[in-house]
């Protein structure tokens, strides 16, 4: 049998220090496995020298790796780049704080090799060490798809689960034609793709079609910002691709979502009408949040210092949050 081609796409922005240690990851882990691959390295506009240190890494013979600059335009287009150039018909995206486990690759083909047509979801795990902010991540994630993170292993889930289980192109594995199929709909969808979440509405589209899979033994370390500033700006981000992914009927983040916009409305609304009512009950209120993080964190299996990160950075979070929310709402009205 052929030995399958892998074209793998890494998206990059402002990464200088973690891209060399990102394919030295992939290259390792190329290694353990029978792939016959290409990386494709895609520097989008970065201010940086992200480029330039990806095309200072002395490469294997066996493993070729493509450098393209573009102007900024978002990580979705710098990854639709790359499929456009990739040579091969099955694709993995990493993303370039991504370090993939050694073994992950070779599992990865173990599972291929009857079948190539599969969809992946890698197992994320996230360096923890010294950073409060990673800390807090972890927790929500923990919280959120808590049906896979109580007791991780191999497994598949289909389009009924797929509000209950973890997903992202940050390390996923997907056949080229699917991927095409699922982006010329994605772009359908969106207002402005610079700003769109190529995440929870791309691999919906995939898995209405076919179930993903997931396991512990195709897994990678992810690493998070460290700094107070790079932490509320992920989380303006992330709001903004919250919207763009959820803010339709049909999973169980709709309501919950119309919920907090109205809540944010409510409250603005107060804060003009009576702000001496709002003085007086707004440290109560914080205080009630903060001790609800930390006891509903505890609550749902969260270690404790992860819970107690989650309780000091919820309240900046919230505000920068639903920050971003309503800057995915005007950008989902407008254009």
């Amino acid at each position: 049998m052929a030995r399958i081609g892998l074209s793998i796409i890494i998206p990059v922005y402002n990464s200088q220090q973690w891209i060399v240690p990102t394919i030295q990851h992939i290259v390792a882990a190329l290694q353990q496995s029978d792939f016959v691959a290409e990386i494709i390295v895609i520097d989008d506009g970065s201010k940086d020298k992200s480029g330039d240190q990806a095309k200072s890494i002395d490469m294997p013979k066996s493993i070729s790796l493509h450098v393209i600059t573009q102007s900024n335009q978002g990580r979705y287009l710098a990854r639709k780049r790359g499929v456009e150039v990739a040579r091969y018909d099955t694709i993995l995206f990493i993303d370039s704080r991504v370090y993939i486990d050694k073994g992950s690759l070779s599992f990865l083909y173990s599972q291929l090799k009857s079948d190539s047509d599969q969809l992946w979801n890698g197992h994320v795990n996230i360096d923890k060490k010294g950073n409060i902010f990673a800390r807090f991540w972890d927790a929500i994630v923990c919280i959120a798809w808590r049906k896979y993170f109580r007791h991780p292993k191999t497994t598949s889930y289909s389009l009924e689960e797929f509000d209950f289980y973890p997903k992202g192109t940050g390390f996923f594995y997907v056949p080229k034609k699917r991927l095409l199929a699922a982006m010329n709909y994605f772009e359908t969808q969106t207002n402005d793709l610079r700003f769109s979440s190529d995440d929870t509405l791309l691999i919906r589209y995939m898995i209405e079609r076919q179930d993903i899979h997931l396991s512990p033994s195709f897994s990678c370390l992810y690493h998070g910002r460290s700094t107070f500033k790079t932490f509320l700006k992920h989380a303006y981000h992330r709001g903004q691709f919250f919207v763009d992914g959820f803010l339709r009927p049909g999973n169980r983040f709709f309501y919950p979502l119309i919920a907090v916009l109205v809540l944010c409305v409510v409250i603005l609304i107060l804060a003009i009408l009576q702000p001496l009512f709002m003085l007086q009950w707004i440290g109560i209120g914080a205080a009630l949040f903060v001790l609800g993080l930390f006891g509903g964190a505890l609550f749902f299996g969260v270690i404790v210092p992860d819970a107690l990160s989650l309780a000091v950075l919820g309240i900046p979070f919230a505000i920068i949050y639903a920050c971003g929310l309503w800057r995915g709402v005007i950008r989902k009205v407008y254009k």
